[in-house]
């Protein structure tokens, strides 16, 4: 009986041991389990934030609090008015030169007409309200990679008769030209104003500067319009010319791949204006 009876503890033992590692086999199998699955999650979150990020993109936005005061469109017959317009630009943009962007592919133009290098992108502002308003407008970058906005150039057409050039300042503090006649920097000049480009809308070949040294939530501040006034039922139209330049002394070949992401937004200032 004694024998019978350490066997049968003994076989107790050995079941209770088998039993311990095979749930300790389960618990670990679990663990893993949870953590790819973690890991997967996490990895598909990070890559659809990346794949937002990256889109060469714009968004034109109309503040809530300006709903029912401006509307915007793609279009000048506002068919479908809304106040966010979502624009994707070419997957990639190379760096070309203004001096081949030419005022006909840019001008009389709707919604994206993009270039194989640069993006383009026209839209309308409405006043829908029923008084006259002042508004403000601004461009954010939102996202840039590899010191892209060094070379940067951001051109902003009103109505298609002024434009306004935008770019970062150079490291001397002094605003950099919207081209230059050879990519050296000790010998480059500034490219000259010319009949087929947009230099008629914008005046001169010197470029109004922004700066990066102070982000706000790291975001860079391009330009906040003053106040402009729009009559009942007036429309505007906008068009947003952007592209690396070339000639630019900062455009090298470690920014090749980089990608922008900004917002152009609009915001009433003042019901009931009076045209000044």
């Amino acid at each position: 009986m004694g024998r019978e009876f350490n066997k049968s503890k003994q076989d107790d033992i050995i079941k209770n041991k088998k039993i311990r590692a095979a749930s300790k086999r389960r618990t670990a199998t679990t663990v893993i389990i949870i953590f790819l699955i973690c890991a997967l999650l996490l990895t598909g979150a990070a890559w659809g934030t990346i794949a937002f990020i990256d889109a060469n993109s714009m968004r034109v936005v109309v503040e809530k609090n300006n709903v029912g005061d401006i509307s915007i469109s793609k279009t000048a017959d506002f068919s479908s008015p809304s106040t966010v317009l979502k624009m994707n630009g070419p997957e990639d943009i190379s760096n070309i030169t203004y001096d081949w962007i030419l005022k006909n592919e840019v001008l009389g133009k709707e919604g994206d007409h993009h270039g194989d290098n640069y993006i383009a992108y026209s839209f309308f502002l409405k006043n829908v309200s029923d008084s006259d308003i002042l508004f403000k407008s601004s461009i954010m970058l939102n996202y840039v990679s590899k010191d892209i906005e060094r070379a940067v150039r951001i051109i902003v057409v009103e109505d298609e008769e002024k434009a306004t050039c935008y770019a970062v300042t150079r490291s001397d503090g002094s605003p950099e030209y919207i081209a230059y006649d050879t990519d050296s920097k000790e010998t480059q000049k500034p490219l000259p104003l010319g009949d087929s480009r947009l230099d008629e809308l914008l005046g001169t070949n010197v470029t109004t500067p922004f700066s990066t040294d102070e982000p706000k939530d790291n975001n860079v501040l391009v330009f906040e319009s003053a106040d402009t006034f729009l009559a009942v039922e007036e429309v505007k139209k906008f068009t947003v010319l952007i592209w690396l330049e070339g000639s630019d002394s900062d455009c090298v070949d470690s920014i090749i791949g980089a990608k922008v992401n900004f917002e152009y937004n609009f915001r009433v200032t003042q019901a009931d204006a009076i045209k000044p």
